[in-house]
């Protein structure tokens, strides 16, 4: 080294540097100078590195100091940390010890070294010498931990070379290292994995607790030569295997490979950056404001998750890793107990302000965790919104008891980046959140964008007349927030508004919450409204003026109204949402409501309880009678009414064709017409039901027309049926290639029929009239009834099922089967079991098919009593 230096030197590290070296071994310097390749290192940080001076050189030293950088993440016992200096082509920095304490409760499991003594134990490395860093699967927490962990140790112990030294790394990781002759290092390291899989558990006293276990272990290895070792370098390798082999699944074993290590080594430092985080909690929030509308008051913050810059992780990252390491519920988990325990600290930003956090629904707490969640903040629910994305990828199941969870607590909820995932009104419903963030791809240059402001104008006037609230996210121009302000939305959030803080603020600028105020105002000339009916005592709304005060909809939270139209007014654009839970009377007198964008012309929400009494003439156009999961609608009155809904996917009244809906129940006295018309229809009913009174019809005259791909007139499409007709008369009319009169196309049905005149017309491929279409089991009691069945197509059912179970009993009752096609079934199930019985009766059948079946079960009973037969087979 020349004298200017060692100037250099003497002026970064101080004259007292020699002489506190030598007090300790614990901590070391060095410098390297880029440009000359020049290098100063001490003989203690030569030791903390295990480097020999006799193999040293520029470049050995700076890359081991480069591994020894990421000692956080490989757990290294040595730890490098840089200082800024003057010159730029000069790195100088220090290496210090690490504590590599073994935990107690881990040494009291089995005598393990820590990782300093590991490294200790390296400096005695010859040829061919073997680090493998090895990570306990498949550990039965549920039984004695302890004991697999110490047997797995011992097993391996067992048959390793003599000299392998085993010690601690972290959680369920442990080191091996053999000093020398391992000539097969794959062959070690797969019979240290067989000793494990085949050991026998023992507990301390060596009783054997488990012979049956899937124990496992995934295992990265280095292999190097005395002259070539550095300890920091080895165990930053072996880091790197492992990381590989746990890429590939558990209970791989990869090698390290320098070629894969160049290429991979910055995605490593990112997920042993990731692990370091999530194990060590080192997260931070930001917290960004949610402005009211109106005014630009701060209604809500937002918490963001994020970390510190030096680990170089985006949240995006961060979940994308737990997904792929399966880390999700550490996730969920540390960001619950963060949150609320900064909402915990800051209360006096919250008297009337909301926090709405980020949750994953596939990953919710188990029930002791979220029970240890409630016990810590629980008082403070009412303050939290989560958010759930509507692409998120869970059960109805698990939807719903994360929904009910939260509902106990009375916690709101938000559907995140609406816009972005599979948009479906039903489906929003039912989800029933109290805010819905429109993505930011639906905000972004929406001032420029006519195409893209007419569709979320739409979006806004639908979620609000479903009762929801609406928070454009992701504002950042003047433009977008004037714009926004004009179609009403109520909340306001992005970087024009307020960038996220790693505090809370109490307002946002005042410059900001000005413009707000402006634009509020400027759009009350032209704003659609939403009318709130929500007395206690019974209210009377005119249509009429609705109309006049430019309401576009009516949201029901109160127990009694009364909706009253004209005698052939034209039909208002005027949807009706009753709130979820309401128990409430609807009356209609002369209403003719039409909706938009095919959404129900009435909807019920989930819980609700609703009877509709009709009078006068009424229509519902575009959209039908929303019954979701769980609702109970009531039909009744004197009046008539016609539904006529138009979508893709229609109902008149229930749900969609794959959506469960409530209970129904209908007794008007007079008409109600349905005409559906889509790819799949669905008269009365829908998927499937959530009550096992189903649809009950107890009167009236009722026509149901459908014309669809595949249609139900009254009942389930892909699940149970339960349905009665009582004192009634029923038109089907179907123009469908897949049809069920009334009962189920894909699932069982139970179908009571009594005094009921019941008529069905329809022409289309496969047909079942009444009963379960495909394969499902029907119970079927008619009496006292007259049924004509005249339908044209391929394959047809009149009265039970095809290739599964009947049980069929008709008494006193006409019925008239008039059919023509390829395979025709009368009255039973033509190819399997069950019974048909027939108690006089009129029957009145006429069929034109290659094959045909007119009564009883294939492989079952018929029994006839006293009944008339007139039967034309292909006459």
């Amino acid at each position: 080294m020349n004298e200017n230096r060692s100037e250099q030197l003497q002026h970064m590290l101080g004259s007292l540097w020699e002489e506190l070296m030598h007090c300790t071994d614990s901590v070391g310097a060095f410098v390297l100078w880029n440009d000359s390749r020049e290098y100063y290192i001490d003989d203690n940080a030569l030791g903390l590195l295990g480097m020999d001076r006799e193999y040293l050189s520029y470049e050995a030293l700076q890359n081991v100091l480069e591994c020894a950088l990421d000692a956080e993440v490989s757990s290294s016992p040595s730890k490098v940390m840089t200082v800024h200096i003057d010159d730029e082509d000069c790195i100088a920095g220090f290496v210090v010890r690490r504590d590599t304490a073994v935990p107690l409760a881990i040494g009291e499991m089995y005598p393990l070294l820590n990782q300093n003594q590991l490294a200790e134990h390296m400096t005695e490395a010859g040829e061919d010498a073997f680090l493998m860093l090895i990570k306990l699967e498949h550990i039965d927490e549920g039984r004695d931990e302890k004991a697999f962990v110490r047997s797995a140790l011992e097993s391996m112990e067992k048959v390793c070379p003599e000299g392998t030294v085993l010690a601690y790394h972290s959680g369920m990781k442990f080191w091996v290292f053999v000093r020398n002759g391992v000539k097969e290092p794959q062959e070690l390291a797969e019979n240290l994995q067989r000793a494990v899989k085949n050991t026998p558990v023992t507990d301390e006293f060596g009783v054997v607790i488990s012979k049956e276990h899937s124990m496992t272990f995934t295992g990265g290895y280095v292999t190097f030569r005395r002259k070539e070792h550095a300890a920091v370098k080895e165990f930053h390798y072996a880091s790197f295997a492992l990381y590989e082999a746990i890429s590939s699944g558990v209970g791989t074993i990869s090698s390290f490979s320098s070629t894969v290590y160049e290429l991979q080594k910055n995605d490593y430092r990112r997920v042993q950056n990731f692990f370091h985080v999530l194990d060590r909690n080192s997260f931070t929030y930001y917290f960004q404001p949610i402005v009211s509308a109106k005014d630009g008051s701060i209604f809500a913050y937002e918490a963001l998750m994020r970390t510190d810059k030096k680990f170089g992780l985006s949240p995006l990252q961060i979940i994308d890793m737990a997904s792929k390491y399966d880390r999700l519920y550490d996730i969920e988990h540390a960001t619950m107990y963060n949150v609320l325990d900064q909402l915990s600290k800051n209360q006096s930003f919250f008297k009337k302000r909301k926090l709405f956090i980020n949750a994953i629904p596939s990953s919710f707490l188990s029930d002791s965790d979220w029970t240890q969640l409630m016990t810590d903040y629980g008082e403070l629910m009412e303050k939290v919104v989560i958010e759930l994305t509507e692409q998120t990828d869970t059960s109805d199941e698990n939807l719903n008891f994360l929904i009910n969870r939260l509902k106990e607590q009375k916690v709101e909820m938000a559907i995140d980046d609406y816009g972005t995932g599979y948009s479906n009104t039903s489906r929003l419903i039912r989800y029933d959140p109290q805010y819905i963030k429109l993505d930011h791809s639906l905000i972004s240059g929406i001032d420029t964008n006519l195409k893209l402001r007419s569709i979320v104008s739409q979006l806004i006037d639908m979620m609000h007349s479903n009762g929801h609230l609406v928070l454009a996210e992701g504002i950042e121009t003047a433009e977008e927030l004037r714009v926004l302000s004009g179609m009403n939305a109520d909340l306001f959030q992005g970087f024009y508004i307020s960038r996220p803080k790693p505090f809370f603020i109490n307002e946002i600028s005042e410059r900001i919450r000005s413009e707000i105020v402006k634009y509020h105002l400027e759009a009350q000339g032209n704003a659609g409204k939403i009318y709130h009916a929500e007395s206690e005592e019974k209210e009377i709304i005119m249509l009429s003026d609705l109309i006049q005060e430019k309401y576009t909809g009516v949201f029901i939270s109160g127990r009694d109204v009364e909706i009253i139209g004209e005698a052939g007014m034209p039909s208002a654009i005027m949807p009706i949402t009753v709130k979820e839970g309401a128990e409430c009377r609807l009356r209609l007198r002369n209403a003719s409501i039409e909706s938009t964008l095919g959404r129900p012309g009435l909807s019920l929400g989930c819980g609700s309880k609703v009877t509709v009494r009709v009078s006068g003439k009424n229509r519902l156009v575009k959209g039908g009678i929303l019954v979701p999961e769980k609702a109970e609608l009531t039909l009744e009155g004197s009046g008539s009414l016609t539904i006529i809904p138009e979508s893709v996917s229609c109902f008149g009244i229930g749900n969609e064709f794959d959506l469960t809906y409530g209970k129904i129940t209908l007794q008007m006295d007079d008409e109600l017409t349905i005409t559906a018309c889509g790819d799949n229809c669905v008269g009365i009913g829908g998927g499937k039901c959530s009550s096992r009174d189903g649809i009950n019809i107890l009167s009236g005259n009722m026509e149901v027309s459908c014309a669809g791909a595949n249609s139900i007139s009254i009942g389930s499409a892909i699940g149970r049926s339960d349905i009665t007709l009582k004192e009634c008369f029923v038109s089907i009319g179907a123009a469908s290639a897949n049809l069920t009169g009334i009962g189920s196309i894909d699932g069982n049905t139970r179908i009571d029929v009594e005094n009921v005149k019941l008529a069905i017309t329809a022409s289309g491929n496969t047909m079942c009239a009444v009963g379960a279409k495909n394969g499902g089991v029907a119970d079927l009691n008619i009496r006292n009834c007259e049924l004509s069945s005249n339908i044209k197509g391929r394959e047809i059912t009149n009265i039970g099922t095809r290739g599964s179970e009947c049980a069929c009993r008709i008494s006193n009752s006409a019925i008239n089967l008039n059919c023509e096609g390829s395979i025709v079934s009368g009255i039973g199930d033509s190819s399997g079991a069950g019974f048909v019985e027939l108690t006089e009766t009129e029957l009145n059948i006429d069929f034109l098919a290659a094959e045909c079946f007119d009564l009883g079960c294939r492989d079952g009973s018929l029994e006839i009593t006293d009944c008339q037969k007139n039967i034309h087979i292909n006459v």
